[in-house]
């Protein structure tokens, strides 16, 4: 046994092998698999996927340290054995292939892997390094299960609020808890908030309270497609995914996510009512001719009228109203249109938009779906 940057890998003694697979099966995991691998690493078998050929199938294993993914793909298999190469140079290999063919993998008597499709030959080195690091089981805590539409609701109505800010790194990820009565998935990165609950299942036992890694999440949206039923184990430094064929094993960011209760707004007594495209439609139109990186937008409201405006740096600036139930005291608040761009992305009919005034934040709401909440600070306009 050795070790890789502190974590514990088994030596891997390589075989020589031959396999053939199709080709679009192959693409498909590849497409999901080689996203954990960063294209530029120090230690040449972390840029590597590990290839495993078994009796009737074969195991690909990409990690990056902090993830691990397996995945498995059945296989016409002649000779079993091991191998790893560039992860990212078999998958551009791969998609360049013609379609509809079966690739075929051997391994030659100097160790090189030679990849066959067509007409079309390519030779590979394959990485004489025998140690392959993975991320080791844990002592998992949580044992539960999701349906796959479920999970992809909650993370995808969250990430994009999800701080990119790596000092702040407790805000790196979706913070995913729970409470006697719900389970929750929250991102914030200080200037706006997503919060998405749903009623917990008989099987999501206990309280608990983890913030799970935004590379994590988007290589875990890859698979969940592949499956109905998502099966999530937990401990107090990993969480794992079981997707059908994948598994994907990750470290959690270990941090305290800040008491986001306590910036949800109490009161709120300016109200709106209005189709989310068609404000999303409006907010795209006005903040076109704003060529700054934050695209600042003024939101005026009057008696039966919102009315959108924004200017830029160049002098161009653009003005829209749209008719709107409303009969409340004027209000006059800037945003950022990206951020209110983004929170509407998530409500395909109606949302409701409260305010208070100029120096309050935006609480949006779906109205068909109440489990969904969007806050979005203001700004100065």
């Amino acid at each position: 046994m050795s070790e890789v940057a502190g974590i514990e890998i088994k030596d891997i003694v390589s075989e020589k092998m031959r396999f053939s697979v199709s080709r679009a099966s192959l693409l498909n995991i590849l497409s999901k698999v080689s996203g954990v691998v960063e294209r530029r690493n120090a230690i040449d078998v972390l840029a590597c996927i590990n290839i495993k050929v078994q009796a009737d199938s074969i195991r690909l294993i990409a990690t990056d340290l902090d993830i691990s993914i397996f995945a498995s793909l059945a296989a016409n298999v002649s000779a079993v054995g091991e191998v790893k190469v560039s992860a990212h140079t078999l998958h551009d290999i791969v998609k360049k292939l013609p379609t509809d063919l079966d690739v075929n993998f051997e391994v030659n008597n100097q160790g090189r892997l030679l990849i066959s499709c067509g007409n079309a030959n390519f030779s590979l080195p394959n990485v004489i390094s025998n140690n392959f690091p993975a991320l080791e089981e844990d002592d998992y805590k949580s044992d539960f299960t999701l349906l796959n539409t479920d999970l992809i609701s909650l993370l995808t109505k969250t990430k994009f609020a999800v701080s990119l800010d790596d000092t702040r790194y407790n805000l790196n990820g979706i913070y995913m808890h729970t409470d006697e009565e719900f389970l929750y998935c929250v991102a914030t990165d200080g200037h706006r908030l997503s919060c998405i609950k749903k009623l917990k299942s008989a099987n999501v036992e206990g309280e608990f309270g983890v913030i799970i890694p935004r590379k994590t999440v988007m290589e875990l949206l890859k698979v969940l497609d592949d499956c109905s039923e998502v099966n999530i184990k937990l401990s107090d430094r990993k969480i794992k995914f079981t997707c059908g064929e994948y598994i994907l094993i990750s470290k959690l960011i270990d941090g305290t996510f800040p008491d986001y209760k306590a910036v949800i707004p109490a009161l709120q007594d300016k109200h709106i009512i209005i189709e989310s495209k068609k404000l999303s439609d409006v907010i795209d139109r006005v903040s076109v001719v704003v060529s700054d990186k934050v695209k600042s937008i003024k939101l005026s409201l009057q008696k039966n009228q919102l009315t959108l405006h924004s200017n830029s740096q160049e002098c161009s600036d653009a003005t829209e109203s749209i008719e709107v139930d409303y009969d409340n005291a004027p209000i006059d608040v800037g945003f950022n249109a990206r951020y209110l761009l983004d929170a509407l992305s998530c409500i395909k009919s109606k949302c409701k938009l409260d305010l208070s005034d100029s120096n309050s934040a935006a609480v949006i709401t779906d109205e068909d779906d109440p489990s969904a909440l969007y806050i979005v600070m203001p700004m100065r306009t």
